[in-house]
């Protein structure tokens, strides 16, 4: 399956060349990367957006351009083999610019790229746009990620207590992640006085204090998956009819999202569930989510993103409301929804709303 995938990402890849009268394209961009091999890091540190490998088509060869530093790694640990049989690397020297081989093959030719470099044109958002519907692949490696990081935050939530600080919390998260080779690329922690503060929390050396929720976008094979969970020490109730109120909110947009739907159609219909609570003006305060894949957010839901929804496209929303937030991630079917994140599996208990047709299972708030 991932030859096969593979193969049609370079056709597309080609016509892509094609259509832009072009002769060669350039992929350096770490989710373009990740996205056209099936998975491959090109990148060292994880806040990388551009990579230190690159992919090369150019006539009809495909070449992975890297230095000798990285070559044996991406060879031996990144590339499938289904992949693997269809490319040439092209190595040089740690100490050479890129343009010192690419030259000996594009020179002279319009080249496109994800960067611009090199006098290059930047196709970068028509890649964006490939990249938002996933692959049976991609399918399988969201529902090993979903599945583990819904285990880590069951098996690791319940252990927190209200003297921890965020600081303790957000390493005990990350560890648990680390040790299943999955890559944490965000871990905000809200304790009692930042979720009142902050829609972005850096964690902070401050007691969590009565409440705590967790919000995680971690990563695999590239793609990002993005889930939150909360919990509370000591019943309030409160707490947990807001809670409930802000899964509301989520659940609207994710009834409404449907093949055929526009972002800023299910934008409007989160809106009018903010009013439905009693919270109309929250909205203003955070964006609410829209497409993940190889980004946490590919797009963000805007009153001006016309982009139609389809089948295989991921959805992750956030609606907060100060001091709670409700998160998980979705696949969008031809008819309904499958998440990543909270699996039918999970042990974490379930709060079920009924929107519309949908009836749904959200993470309800835990009381430890």
């Amino acid at each position: 399956m991932v030859r096969e995938v593979f193969r049609e990402r370079i056709n597309t890849l080609r016509k892509l060349i094609e259509n832009e009268q072009a002769e060669a394209l350039l992929i350096s961009r770490c989710d373009n990367f990740a996205w056209a091999t099936l998975g491959a890091r090109n990148y060292v540190t994880i806040n990388s957006e551009v990579g230190s490998v690159h992919l090369l088509l150019v006539e009809n060869s495909i070449y992975i351009l890297t230095n000798n530093i990285e070559r044996k790694r991406i060879e031996q640990e990144e590339l499938n083999e289904d992949v693997l049989g269809d490319v040439e690397f092209a190595e040089y020297m740690w100490s050479k610019d890129l343009w010192d081989v690419l030259k000996s093959f594009v020179q002279g030719k319009k080249l496109l790229s994800d960067t611009g470099w090199f006098d290059s044109r930047n196709v970068s958002e028509q890649l964006k746009n490939l990249r938002l519907v996933m692959s049976e692949p991609e399918i399988e490696t969201y529902r090993w990620l979903g599945r583990n990081c819904d285990e880590i935050f069951s098996s690791t939530m319940p252990k927190f207590s209200f003297e921890m600080t965020e600081w303790q919390v957000q390493s005990e998260m990350a560890k648990a992640f680390f040790e299943r080779g999955i890559e944490p690329i965000l871990i905000l922690v809200f304790g009692e006085e930042s979720a009142q503060l902050y829609r972005h929390n850096l964690s902070r050396n401050v007691r969590v204090g009565k409440k705590l929720f967790v919000s995680v976008c971690v990563r695999k094979k590239g793609l990002v998956l993005s889930s939150t969970r909360s919990v509370l020490f000591g019943r309030n109730e409160n707490w947990i009819k807001q809670h409930r109120d802000n899964c509301y909110v989520e659940a609207v947009a994710l009834e409404n999202s449907k093949p055929g739907r526009k972002l800023n159609e299910v934008f409007e219909e989160i809106k009018k569930a903010y009013v439905a609570v009693n919270k109309p003006h929250e909205w203003f305060l955070h964006h609410q989510g829209g497409l993940a894949g190889y980004n946490a957010r590919e797009v963000i839901a805007n009153e001006d993103t016309d982009y139609v929804l389809n089948v295989g496209n991921v959805v992750a929303w956030n609606p907060t409301i100060t001091g709670t937030k409700s998160e998980d991630t979705f696949l969008i079917l031809e008819n309904g929804l499958e998440c990543f994140s909270y699996p039918e599996s999970s042990c974490w208990p379930a709060l079920n709303l009924q929107i519309g047709s949908l009836t749904l299972k959200r993470p309800d708030i835990v009381v430890l």
